[in-house]
């Protein structure tokens, strides 16, 4: 698409998420049920898969289904305590990725021509629901992903760290069926939860970021798709400090992303991308020294329909497994 097909089709997504979805909700920070909730990202190295309590079925779509307990139990909410991790698989694999689709993701078919193209290139593509989205969206939610991210910023937050736990559980059964190299590839939202798995783990094979978010707070206070959130938040008197002070432990520009190596990152973005600036693209090439960037004259949805997006994943997969 050119750049006003790609900048109309952001727009026409943006307003339809916000007027007939999160104009529809109203969460609060108050008396979340999430606010003495002691789950931290500290422990992730402790957590063991039990391959035995797994089960598989078949997906619309032609996909494999693994359902895999969290590591994590979200007590209210029964229906996110199992992670739907759906597969794809080719012949002759050289590889394996570990995909996060991005936030409010209503419909898997929104990446099978990425997933098709994948497979063509060789790779096995397992994608990974986040919490409280798809199938594990809870019966009085409205919509996929309204508990991930809302004026609830206690329950955001451990969202967020489920997620980056929910990568482990996933990436420790995909290494326990197939030792090829694996590759974690994150898009919008999947992609900050990628990254952030990265800077903790930092020794998997790599990360591949398409158009990612890269702080929460940011997103929060300054992205035109989330007016509601904020508005809910200025209705019970937070600010931006105060959300800052939350969401501090998963941010990724935290005090801890300075002795990480970030070789085995790639970013990839699109110049006409209506919900995320491209000076945030920038930044963060700046702020980590980041040599693997690849741009696209795409939108920040399109993206996923640029057949160039397939080739230069693999070409960084061959670079970073021939470096590693």
């Amino acid at each position: 698409m050119n750049e006003a097909s790609s900048k109309f089709v952001d727009n026409i997504a943006m307003e339809k998420i916000k007027n007939e979805k999160l104009f529809k909700v109203s969460h609060s920070p108050i008396n979340s049920h999430f606010v003495y909730d002691e789950l931290s990202l500290a422990n992730i190295n402790s957590k063991k898969v039990d391959i035995s309590t797994l089960k598989y079925s078949k997906a619309a779509g032609g996909f494999d289904l693994i359902e895999i307990p969290s590591f994590y139990n979200t007590l209210p909410y029964k229906e996110n305590n199992t992670i739907y991790l759906y597969n794809s698989n080719c012949d002759d694999s050289i590889g394996n990725i570990l995909f996060v689709h991005g936030l409010y993701d209503e419909h898997l078919l929104n990446y099978t021509f990425l997933i098709k193209m994948l497979n063509e290139f060789k790779f096995n593509v397992f994608m990974m629901t986040l919490p409280y989205h798809h199938k594990r969206k809870p019966k009085n939610s409205l919509f996929s992903g309204e508990y991930f991210l809302s004026a609830d910023v206690y329950r955001t937050k451990k969202a967020f760290i489920q997620s980056v736990y929910d990568i482990e559980a996933c990436m420790q059964y995909i290494n326990h069926v197939d030792k090829k190299p694996l590759l974690l590839v994150g898009f919008s939202m999947g992609g900050f939860v990628s990254l952030k798995y990265y800077t903790i783990k930092n020794k998997i094979d790599g990360v591949v970021l398409i158009n990612p978010v890269f702080s929460l707070s940011k997103l929060v206070w300054e992205n035109p798709l989330l007016e509601s959130v904020r508005n809910d938040l200025k209705k019970h008197r937070w600010n931006e400090k105060a959300t800052d002070a939350v969401f501090e432990e998963v941010e990724v520009f935290n005090k801890s992303y300075t002795h990480v190596d970030f070789k085995s990152v790639a970013l990839l973005y699109s110049i006409y991308d209506q919900l995320i600036e491209e000076k945030n693209y920038k930044t963060f090439t700046e702020k980590t020294n980041i040599k693997n960037v690849n741009i696209y004259h795409a939108g920040h949805l399109n993206i996923l329909r640029v057949p160039k997006l397939s080739k230069d994943i693999h070409v960084f997969f061959t670079e970073v497994i021939n470096t590693n």
